[in-house]
């Protein structure tokens, strides 16, 4: 039976905090979104409202058949999952790694998966969403990459 992972302690207190900047970034662009877009948005352009009324009058089937919703609804239940799971991403990331700092080791799978995230994000943002978004994920999944690469070596 193998001991528990260890790191050094030199070489592990720069990535925990750049791994945590990285996850609160995440978190951060998905609880801006759910407040901005879901919560204290204002009242919608004259175009926006003419989409809107469409799409609230265009219904559609789920994957069932049964079920039928609106491609409003759809839309508003996407951008409200996708914002929570953001801002729980970020909140996942940083319980994980404070019970168990051991994660934050050069080329484990768990940074990769955040680089992963946080990088698709940040091409999702670059094709779609504003400049805010594309700066906060392109930051996040650097320091995500920076630990991936450089962060301290699994001794065992």
């Amino acid at each position: 039976m193998t001991p528990p992972t260890t790191h050094t302690g030199t070489s592990a207190r720069w990535a925990a905090p750049v791994h945590m900047a990285g996850a609160t970034l995440i978190g951060l662009i998905g609880a801006v979104h759910l407040l901005v877009v879901h919560i204290f948005n204002g009242p919608d352009s004259a175009g926006e409202e003419v989409v809107d009324e469409l799409s609230r009058r265009t219904p559609t089937a789920l994957f069932d058949g049964d079920r039928r919703v609106s491609v409003f609804d759809l839309n508003t239940g996407y951008s409200v999952g996708m914002g929570l799971l953001g801002l729980l991403f970020g909140v996942l990331v940083i319980s994980a790694v404070r019970a168990a700092p051991q994660l934050i080791a050069r080329w484990s799978l768990f940074n990769l998966g955040c680089v992963v995230a946080a990088g698709g994000l940040c091409c999702i943002a670059a094709l779609y969403f504003p400049l805010p978004v594309i700066v906060l994920s392109g930051i996040a999944t650097l320091c995500f990459a920076a630990v991936l690469i450089a962060g301290p070596i699994e001794q065992r």
